[in-house]
C-alpha cells in the first residue's frame, strides 16, 4: 500500500460509523483505523489472529493435559461491527445470537499490558503507584472461533457480571469469551474422526 493509498485510507476510515456491541450495550462511536498505528493492526489483523489463536490453543491444551483435566481460559475484547445503526434489524432479542450470527462482521480487539511504570507522588506521606501501558491486537473473530472450534476447543460468552466492581470502573463494551479444552473433546474428536473413516471404507 503506497504512502498516498495509507493516508486516504485513514481519512476515510475515520468516516465510517461503526459499533461497540457486546451482550449488555450496543452503542456507537467506533472507530477501527484512524492513525498508522491502528492502520497497521488492521492490515496485519488475519496474522496476528492466526498467532493469537495458536498461543492460547497450545496454553490451554497443555494446561488440560498436565492437569489430566478440563481447563479453561478467559478472554477480553471490545467487539466492533463493521456497519451502522441501519444494519441491524429491528428487534435484537438476543446480542449475543446477534455477535455470533454476524462474526464475519466483527473485529475482536484485544487489550494487553504491555510495560508498566512506577511512579511517586506525596500526598502527606511518600505513595507509588503503577501506570499500565497496553498494546492492542485486531483480532477476526470470524476466525479466531473457526480455529478454537478446528481444534476442539469449545467457546461461549460469558454474561455473568462482576458484581464486586465498581459500575464506575465496568466496561460495557466488553465481552468476555469462556474458552475451554478437556480430555473429552480429544476422544469425542477422534471418534468423530475413526466412524468417518468407517463409513468410507464401506
Amino acid at each position: 500500500m503506497a504512502l498516498e493509498e495509507k493516508i486516504k485510507f485513514i481519512e476515510e476510515s475515520k468516516e465510517k460509523n461503526y459499533l461497540y456491541i457486546s451482550p449488555r450495550i450496543i452503542k456507537g462511536g467506533a472507530t477501527l483505523v484512524s492513525s498508522y498505528e491502528t492502520l497497521e493492526l488492521y492490515r496485519n489483523m488475519d496474522d496476528n489472529t492466526s498467532n493469537f489463536a495458536k498461543k492460547e490453543i497450545v496454553n490451554l491444551i497443555s494446561k488440560a493435559n498436565y492437569n489430566n483435566d478440563e481447563a479453561k481460559s478467559y478472554l477480553d475484547f471490545n467487539l466492533i461491527f463493521c456497519g451502522d445503526f441501519n444494519d441491524l434489524p429491528n428487534d435484537i432479542n438476543s446480542p449475543i445470537d446477534f455477535i455470533m450470527n454476524n462474526k464475519e462482521k466483527i473485529v475482536a480487539v484485544y487489550k494487553y499490558v504491555k510495560d508498566t511504570e512506577e511512579r511517586e507522588f506525596f500526598i502527606g506521606f511518600k505513595q507509588t503507584e503503577t501506570i499500565y501501558k497496553y498494546g492492542y491486537l485486531y483480532l477476526n473473530l470470524a476466525k479466531l472461533l473457526e480455529e478454537f472450534a478446528k481444534n476442539n476447543i469449545k467457546y461461549e460468552i460469558d454474561t455473568k457480571t462482576d458484581k464486586y466492581t465498581p459500575s464506575l470502573y465496568r466496561d460495557d463494551t466488553s465481552t468476555k469469551f469462556v474458552i475451554s479444552y478437556s480430555l473429552e473433546n480429544k476422544l469425542d474428536s477422534e471418534k468423530g474422526h475413526q466412524l468417518k473413516k468407517i463409513k468410507k471404507e464401506v
